[in-house]
């Protein structure tokens, strides 16, 4: 069986490839398209990556504030922020690597109707494939990724799958955990980026941590995190950029109550 830090090794490998395509160092040459027997078929619309990354950059400016509480706040607020976020992208990572690769590839249409992008990447003793597949519905994409590397015990295994809608502003994704037996389902992914607000949360679907769902939003200029517990707690930290204003509320700070930190800067 497929160990975890394999996995991890595979997740750190298709995120250094994604970086190779971006900046267009990649050797491979995009897959020619089979003849698409419907003219009128185009591929569905790729969700675009960047919106499923979270802005910290709120924070790394850094605040002067008058009052040592309130900068106190403020740190403790950026520390609990960089952390969630760390632990989120371990699953927003292969999403958005999938999709900044896929970009360089050109899809060909498969004969039940689906479209499919194939990235291979060759560097030495190590080898990955990507395969995404898209197939549209009345009024959504369905997907799912699947990934291939033979040195890491992994082989066409199915990563995630889901639905997008809007043009892929709103989405639905299951992640699986191939390193475990039955590759049982462990995380969910929603986003909805509309005019005035976008939002992207996670819930875990396995162990002990079920239940508990980390929900990053943005809305009438204010930012937030939000973290839901299964025991029913609850906590927060909320910014706003265009004053600097902002404040924290956890279970194991300032005894519970919410700690601000003021506009100065």
């Amino acid at each position: 069986m497929m160990t975890r830090n394999k996995l991890r090794k595979m997740f750190l490998l298709l995120a250094a490839l994604s970086l190779l395509a971006l900046a267009g160092c990649s050797e491979d040459t995009p897959l020619a398209p089979i003849a698409d027997p419907d003219p009128q078929t185009e591929a569905p619309t790729l969700p675009d990556a960047s919106k499923l990354q979270i802005d910290l950059s709120f924070f790394d400016q850094g605040r002067d504030l008058d009052k040592a509480a309130a900068r106190w706040n403020f740190f403790n607020a950026y520390l609990r922020a960089v952390v969630v976020t760390a632990m989120t992208e371990v699953v927003l990572a292969p999403p958005v690597a999938a999709f900044s690769l896929a970009v360089h590839t050109v899809p060909s249409y498969q004969p039940d109707g689906s479209w499919l992008w194939v990235y291979t990447f060759v560097n030495g003793a190590q080898e990955a494939q990507i395969r995404l597949r898209g197939i549209i519905g009345d009024d959504h994409v369905d997907w799912e990724m699947r990934v291939t590397a033979l040195d890491e015990g992994i082989e066409n295994a199915l990563w995630f799958d889901g639905a997008t809608r809007d043009q892929g502003d709103t989405g639905d994704w299951t992640f699986y955990d191939v390193a475990q037996a039955g590759d049982p389902a462990v995380a969910e992914l929603h986003w909805a980026h509309r005019p005035a607000s976008n939002t992207i949360r996670v819930v875990a679907l396995l162990g002990d941590d079920a239940g508990n769902a980390l929900t990053f939003s943005e809305a009438d200029g204010e930012n937030r995190i939000d973290f839901d517990e299964n025991t029913g707690d609850a906590w927060f930290i909320r910014w706003v950029e265009a004053d600097g204003t902002g404040s924290l509320r956890v279970s194991d700070y300032n005894g519970g109550q919410e700690a601000c930190w003021d506009e100065q800067q």
